[in-house]
């Protein structure tokens, strides 16, 4: 496993880091069970991850218990990165940035972590009207004055928000951001440009575009109940990525590679990307990830994979 330094934070993690949404046991349909967890999370130990990414929102709570539980007694070794602003309590979730309610999720989140820490706590997507209605980078610069976290950031989805945070941010609070970037997703690179200029740590969420570049998945394909990729992957959906996804395969076999491996080493070789964090719900899966470490593109087939079509969110 490689390292590098997190942006100004100076932290040293795991290029590949361990993305915990899976395992909190919901979005993910119904084959995700706690001793397969275990066993993925103890690989991804084993293998040099030394970041977990995690959520108060993954499995209500349950991916951060899975992952207090596993490093009792490496807590100091490891890199614990959590959010929260999804109020996961109610019938129907609903974001709150309030500053009551995030500083009890912060707390709510250490506690189940078995930390009186976290290394980094980011707010989970909070729109521009929420970031300017609850001022929420005052509460980011309270939770790292309190010493509950070290560092804060923002997880986020489309540019968009995150553009509008990143133009609020004259203080320089941000430390780390958290964005979905993959060969298909389009949305974030003038995100991670910037981000690169600041000295900002860059997570990369979603690098195999929740599995699909793992090449495991076609047009066709049945996802269970309860799991979020149903709804996002249309039939038209797939119909738009079909090339792309034929020519991606085309640059992994020229490459000498894996989809997987491509996808990750392409995330990897994008200058500004600190550490990408795809998921892993089984040992197995954790070690196809974690053998991409090292792995890098030419620049050529970066641009090449850049000019691939896909969508922007």
């Amino acid at each position: 496993m490689e390292y590098r330094t997190f942006g100004r934070t100076g932290l040293e993690v795991s290029e590949i880091g361990f993305g915990a949404w899976a395992i909190g046991g919901k979005g993910w349909g119904d084959d995700v069970v706690d001793d397969a967890s275990r066993k993925a999370l103890q690989a991804a130990w084993e293998l040099g991850m030394n970041l977990f990414d995690t959520a108060d929102a993954y499995g209500d709570g349950h991916s951060e218990v899975l992952i207090g539980e596993f490093l009792q007694g490496k807590r100091e070794q490891a890199v614990i990165v959590t959010k929260g602003g999804t109020n996961f309590r109610l019938p129907e979730r609903s974001k709150d940035f309030t500053h009551d309610y995030l500083m009890m999720c912060l707390d709510e989140s250490l506690r189940r972590l078995k930390t009186d820490y976290v290394d980094c706590y980011l707010l989970h997507v909070p729109s521009s009207e929420w970031q300017d209605r609850e001022r929420v980078l005052e509460t980011m610069k309270e939770m790292k004055a309190s010493g509950k976290t070290r560092f804060v950031g923002l997880a986020m989805w489309g540019a968009t928000d995150t553009l509008h945070a990143l133009k609020q941010d004259t203080e320089r609070v941000i430390d780390v951001l958290e964005v979905p970037f993959n060969i298909l997703n389009k949305s974030n690179p003038e995100v991670v440009a910037i981000a690169k200029e600041r000295d900002i740590a860059v997570m990369t969420s979603q690098p195999l575009a929740s599995g699909i570049l793992t090449g495991k998945y076609q047009a066709g394909t049945a996802f269970a109940n309860g799991d979020h990729r149903k709804g996002f992957w249309s039939a038209e959906r797939w119909e738009s990525v079909e090339q792309s996804l034929a020519t991606i395969k085309q640059c992994a076999d020229e490459a000498n590679m894996s989809m997987t491996q491509l996808a990750l080493a392409y995330n990897l070789s994008w200058p500004g990307i600190s550490c990408v964090i795809p998921g892993g719900k089984n040992a197995a899966q954790v070690e196809l990830n974690a053998a991409a470490s090292g792995l890098r593109i030419s620049e050529e087939l970066r641009k090449k994979l850049d000019a691939v079509p896909g969508f922007v969110y």
